[in-house]
Parts: structure tokens; C-alpha cells; sequence
């Protein structure tokens, strides 16, 4: 179950990493930090609304959000509107993340929250087959599913996810047929950094909130893209599940019969990593939007055959 829990936090947190090196082919390197004010956010709203999940976890999402936005309207965009390349938006993506990194660090200095515990309380609601199950895993993976479903749905279905797909299939393209980039843009951020909101509220219910939170996990989140193939959502709900079973389920495996220290964990996710870089360099990317695109086709058909 923990397992599931951790690859369902690897999940929220990655949707938004991918989502932006989809459309902008941007690696955000402060996208992990983004998480960490999530985290944090939730930490003050248990604080003055102790218990509360729902209010922390949209408030994450909410200022997470406005921070991305910002962030693009700041620095990102006027970078692309003078067409520099990939290259120096990452340096600038990375000088963002430790700008944010360091600020909270000062600021959860001044206020004592360097860990930070959320008052919400973690309780067995019941068992499985045997196994606790937890409110933070009643929550956390059911809203993955729940979200990776209705991020699937709205890019395949939606005028506004269809157009952010052509964005990210052909940026230029995309411009020249009339699509609106800016809103197409604005909205992806919107969605980029809520997730990654949502996804540091429930790592800071699960852990603890520190100021390099979002920076220890950094490597997981790049991991899980890599094994998506960087663009592709279906493959990011994979490669989440994948790295938090490898984190758990594997790491225990390891230890129990082979005596591999517990210490060793951080070393999963690099491996994995080379392992997709070397034998499949695309990575997972299961394509469920021609499958949905079929269906949706089906329907189609069938609509003009009554007729």
C-alpha cells in the first residue's frame, strides 16, 4: 500500500513536469519547488485550520498555480518572445528554483518551520486483504487516479486540450493555424503548478515539510518523465507507479533476502533511469489517446448512421 501511496505522490508531482516539457519542451527545474510551497502552504492552512484537508489541499493547488503563472510571465516569457534557446531556459528555470529554494529557507528560518509537521492527523481507517489503509492513502490514490483520468480526458476531448496537444506536437504550427498560444500556455501552467501543489501538500502530510523538500525528489520526478518519454501523460502514471513500487516494494524485497541496506534507496530511481536511457530511450508511453480517439470516432459513426 505504500507503495501506492508514494507512486501516486510521484504521479501528482510529475503531471505538471511532463505537461511543460510537452508544450514548451521546457525542463523546469523549479518545478520541484513549486512543490515545496505546497507543502508549505499546507502546513500554515493546518495551522490555522487544523485537520482540514480539503481547504490545504485547494489552497496548495490555488497559490501554486498563481506562483507558476507568474514565474512564466516573469521570466519564461519574455525569454521566448526574444526566441532564446532551450538551453538558456533551463539555466533560468534552474536559477528560479534555487531563488525559491532560498527564500523559503530564509523565510522558514525566521519562522521556526525548517520541519514542519501539518497538523493533520494520519489514522488506520480500516484493512485490506490485511494491510492499514491509511486517510493519506484513501485520499492520495484514488485523487491520482481520479486526476490522471480527467487530465487524460480534458487533452483528448476538450477544444482547449486539443489545442494544447497541436501546441505540443507543433509549436509554430500550432500559432500559424490560429490557435492561441498565450491561453493555451497560461492554462498549462495553471495545471502544472496546482498539480505540483497537490502533489507537495499530500509529501508534506506523508513526511514532513522541509525548504529542500521538492529538491530531494527531484530525481524521481525526472525519473518518471524519462520513463514517460518526457511528453506522454499515460506514460508518467506508469513510470509514478513503477519508481514508488521500485522506492518500496523492491528496496524491502532487496533488504529482507539479500541484506541490501535500506540506505541504498536513492540509488533505485538513478538506476531505473539509465536503465530506460540505455534500452529504451522513448520510454513507456502507452498511447491511450488513439484509444480514446477510436471511441470517440465509434460514436461518431454510429451518430451518422442513424441519421
Amino acid at each position: 500500500m505504500q507503495s501506492l501511496l508514494v507512486g501516486s505522490i510521484y504521479v501528482l508531482a510529475s503531471l505538471g513536469m511532463t505537461l511543460s516539457l510537452a508544450v514548451l519542451k521546457l525542463p523546469n527545474f523549479a518545478h520541484a519547488e513549486i512543490l515545496t510551497i505546497g507543502a508549505y502552504a499546507t502546513v500554515i492552512v493546518a495551522i490555522l485550520y487544523p485537520g482540514n484537508v480539503l481547504l490545504a489541499g485547494i489552497t496548495a493547488f490555488v497559490l501554486c498555480a498563481l506562483i507558476a503563472v507568474a514565474i512564466h510571465y516573469v521570466v519564461f516569457k519574455p525569454l521566448i518572445d526574444r526566441k532564446i534557446s532551450i538551453y538558456i531556459l533551463m539555466l533560468s528555470s534552474f536559477a528560479v528554483a534555487l531563488f525559491l529554494r532560498y527564500s523559503i529557507y530564509s523565510w522558514a528560518s525566521i519562522e521556526n518551520l525548517l520541519f514542519a509537521k501539518p497538523r493533520i492527523p494520519v489514522y488506520v481507517l480500516g484493512q485490506f486483504f490485511g494491510v492499514n489503509i491509511t486517510n493519506v492513502e484513501a485520499i492520495a490514490i484514488p485523487l491520482a487516479i481520479i486526476v490522471s483520468l480527467a487530465l487524460g480526458g480534458f487533452l483528448t476531448f476538450t477544444r482547449m486540450g486539443i489545442s494544447m496537444r497541436a501546441v505540443a506536437v507543433n509549436f509554430d504550427l500550432a500559432r500559424v493555424s490560429g490557435i492561441k498560444i498565450n491561453r493555451v500556455v497560461l492554462v498549462m501552467w495553471v495545471i502544472a503548478g496546482g498539480l505540483a501543489g497537490v502533489g507537495g501538500s499530500i509529501f508534506a502530510v506523508y513526511t514532513v515539510a522541509t525548504p529542500d523538500m521538492g529538491f530531494n525528489i527531484l530525481l524521481e520526478i525526472f525519473t518518471v518523465v524519462i520513463i514517460a518519454g518526457l511528453t506522454s501523460m499515460s506514460g508518467t502514471i506508469v513510470g509514478g507507479y513503477l519508481v514508488g513500487f521500485a522506492e518500496n516494494t523492491v528496496m524491502q524485497a532487496l533488504y529482507i533476502y539479500f541484506g541490501v541496506p535500506l540506505t541504498y534507496e536513492p540509488i533505485l530511481p538513478f538506476a531505473i533511469m539509465v536503465a530506460v536511457l540505455i534500452l529504451r530511450p522513448t520510454g513507456i508511453s502507452p498511447n491511450f489517446h488513439k484509444l480514446a480517439d477510436y471511441f470517440r470516432k465509434s460514436t461518431v459513426l454510429k451518430q451518422e448512421a442513424k441519421l
